[in-house]
């Protein structure tokens, strides 16, 4: 069964599910087995060196699915996406997320180039500005996102809906969603999909450390927490020695200078590389604590399909004629 939405049409994929940007994670083989799927897969540009290394990655997508696949740029919060930019219309992918700061100064070069531009947002206001600025899209976070959740510590059940409200074009849900259930709440809200970044974070394609998934399928639900309020950067992290660090320096009004060998690249790369869980902070969502085992993509996306014609069903016998 397919499921049709404004973003499937849209995107051009089976099912109305997108892969998060994730940095460090968001690579070949985790993307490849994405949209092998049905869904949406996207390399995260900020993980490559250079553009040189990112349309490497993206050609050896192209040898593993012939189905769509895009590329996430996160403005202004790691390194310039100037370059990368130019090797998305270099290597001629048609699909663009971006987050972070506006896209502005990049629409006029990718809507050149035939790309659909999607903006991730985290309130009403930044929805309708993208809308002016020609994206084709929104993703709206809610406030148990991994990443940046916005300063606003409100929830996806109240913003989709007054996102929804607010634009006309399609908004793509983000926060809390890794099941059947979540896609059909998600539908039933006004979104025209899920974007999933945990979920996903947690396969066997994600190139996450093993022991890393292990530790984390033990999460509770109440195992992450929010750092970086003090930089005006919220971020919604699991809750690890160095997140907590991150926090006891805050709370002394420690400078930027101070947080960066935690929160930086350098340390994240230990993580990821090593599989030393302690070593910096990890994006991870709420959702974490429903989440126990790391089965493939293709097995996650079939069991969100079926649980999801489920829920359809279960929900249809709700519905009974009323007597006269």
């Amino acid at each position: 069964m397919a499921i049709q939405t404004d973003i499937t049409k849209l995107l051009g994929i089976k099912y109305p599910i997108i892969q998060g940007g994730l940095q460090g994670l968001g690579r070949e083989p985790l993307v490849s087995a994405v949209s092998e799927a049905g869904c949406l897969g996207l390399i995260t540009a900020g993980t490559y060196p250079s553009k040189k290394e990112m349309i490497d990655d993206i050609e050896l997508v192209r040898k593993k699915t012939n189905k769509p696949f895009g590329v996430n740029l996160s403005i202004g919060i790691r390194k310039p996406m100037d370059e990368y930019v130019e090797g998305v219309i270099e290597s001629g992918v048609n699909i663009v997320f971006t987050s972070g700061n506006s896209p502005a100064k990049f629409m006029d070069p990718l809507k050149k180039a035939g790309v659909k531009v999607v903006h991730v947002v985290p309130s009403v206001r930044f929805a309708r500005k993208a809308e002016e600025l020609g994206c084709d899209a929104v993703v709206i976070v809610g406030y148990e996102c991994g990443g940046h959740p916005g300063a606003d510590e409100v929830t996806s059940m109240v913003k989709i809906p007054q996102v929804v409200e607010s634009v006309n074009i399609p908004v793509i849900a983000a926060g809390g969603f890794n099941d059947g259930r979540g896609l059909i709440a998600a539908l039933s809200l006004g979104a025209q999909g899920i974007q999933m970044g945990t979920r996903f974070v947690m396969s066997q394609e994600s190139p996450l450390p093993e022991k890393i998934k292990e530790t984390l399928t033990n999460a509770n639900i109440t195992d992450t927490l929010v750092i970086k309020r003090s930089i005006n950067k919220p971020n919604r992290v699991y809750k690890n020695k160095a997140a907590l660090k991150v926090l006891e320096l805050e709370d002394q009004n420690a400078k930027i200078e101070e947080l960066l060998p935690i929160i930086g690249g350098e340390a994240y790369k230990v993580l990821i590389d090593e599989g030393d869980i302690n070593a910096g902070v990890l994006s991870i969502g709420q959702v974490i604590g429903r989440i126990n085992q790391y089965p493939s993509v293709q097995e996650i996306i079939d069991g969100i399909i079926i649980e999801a014609e489920s829920v359809i069903k279960k929900m249809n016998q709700f519905w009974q004629p009323v007597g006269h």
